[in-house]
């Protein structure tokens, strides 16, 4: 996994927050196929993504908010659940 540019950093502060939720949910489904991938079906504790973590990932990005962080995690839940995807 290769650390995050600052070139990338910019780009995704000046994004919107549909852009942003495009781009996370776009990046959180290839992390799922990567590990599905990796581990097939068998999915342990450590490489699920839980609401609480996905907010620490968030905030731990400069620019960030607490705010924005709970709308972005929300839309990804909400979206994931019009999937059919399970929470």
């Amino acid at each position: 996994m290769k650390p995050l540019s600052f070139a990338e950093l910019k780009r995704i502060q000046k994004m919107s927050l549909n852009e942003f939720n495009r781009w996370l949910v776009a990046l959180c489904k290839s992390m799922y196929e990567d590990g599905f991938k990796e581990g097939g079906s068998e999915f342990d504790d450590a490489t699920i993504l839980t609401e609480e973590r996905l907010m620490e990932i968030l905030l731990s990005v400069k620019g960030i908010g607490k705010n924005r962080a709970e709308q972005v995690v929300e839309l990804i839940l909400n979206e994931g659940a019009s999937d059919g995807v399970k929470t």
